[in-house]
């Protein structure tokens, strides 16, 4: 079973763009630079690195890398890939590199993701976050969470369920946007550590590639203040604060550069014992704010 996000991977015409926004917004900072393509390494953390920002052609969402927490369960999930016939990319000991990884692997779910998988990170360094942040809530539990889109959904999520071992947080199912179209529904998965979700699968695709990315705080004063350095920074915020009914967390959402959903939070949920869960189905996204606000385009 995966046992954390490590990273993601993102593609942006202009890297060191996206590196200043997360320094002056987030309160990332740059990590070492792993190769002489411009791409540039951003830390969170005591990890060498959590966001591995590329250029590219254009501004995307490129891949997740997952922990797997050991070479042998790194192993182990390769067999039982090739044991399910699903096509398997083993990385290059310089493509490991620049990852800051021992080993990895890649293969793409049924809706396209390209999903990364690893063990082994290079030598953990002292990290203070910017802007008075405490700490990110990272660690054990990985960077973050992510939502992706899963058209093809019921392939996709048996993908995750049956062949990388997550399991079932909440099922979440919520109205249409018109008269005719299907249902919309977010099926959140928690990996082996106490966050309440790592992933989740929407039904609709997105051009950016994800749906939303999330980092979580240690305070609502941080949550505010970031939330004022969105503003200040001219960002569009189009999910006021409020807070989820599944996780609990309190957060917002807002458009980071290159129209990548980001999502800001604090006080999410953390299951202690997975055993003893009772997975959810719900119907409501928010038990109080989260009013949205989306951009018409065209």
């Amino acid at each position: 079973m995966v046992a954390s996000l490590g990273y993601v991977r993102l593609e942006m015409q202009d890297p060191a763009a996206w590196a200043k926004f997360s320094k002056d917004v987030l309160g990332f900072k740059p990590g070492k630079s792993r190769d002489r393509q411009g791409t540039k390494y951003l830390r969170m953390d005591k990890a060498p690195f959590r966001y591995m920002i590329e250029k590219g052609a254009s501004d995307r969402f490129v891949a997740a890398g997952y922990d797997m927490g050991s070479r042998r369960a790194f192993n182990d999930q390769v067999k039982k890939f090739e044991a399910a016939k699903i096509e398997v990319t083993h990385g290059s000991d310089r493509d490991a590199k620049r990852r800051a990884v021992n080993g990895f692997a890649s293969v793409v779910d049924p809706s396209g993701n390209v999903v990364e998988f690893f063990h082994g990170r290079d030598k953990q360094e002292p990290f203070t976050p910017g802007h008075g942040i405490k700490e990110f809530k990272t660690g054990k539990m990985g960077l973050g969470h992510l939502v992706l889109p899963a058209p093809e959904n019921k392939a996709t999520i048996n993908f995750y369920q049956k062949h990388m071992g997550f399991a079932v947080s909440d099922d979440l199912t919520l109205p249409a946007f018109a008269p005719g179209m299907p249902k919309q529904r977010v099926y959140f998965m928690h990996a082996d550590n106490p966050r309440h979700h790592t992933l989740g699968l929407y039904n609709f695709p997105n051009p950016t590639g994800v749906i939303h990315l999330m980092a979580e705080v240690g305070s609502m004063d941080e949550v505010g203040h970031c939330m004022d350095r969105v503003k200040a920074a001219g960002l569009h915020i189009f999910a006021s604060l409020g807070r989820h009914a599944n996780d609990e967390m309190v957060s917002f959402y807002f458009f980071a550069p290159g129209g990548i959903g980001f999502e800001v939070g604090y006080d999410g949920k953390q299951v202690k014992n997975w055993a003893k869960y009772k997975p959810t189905k719900s119907t409501i996204g928010d038990l109080w704010g989260h009013e949205y606000d989306f951009p018409v385009v065209g």
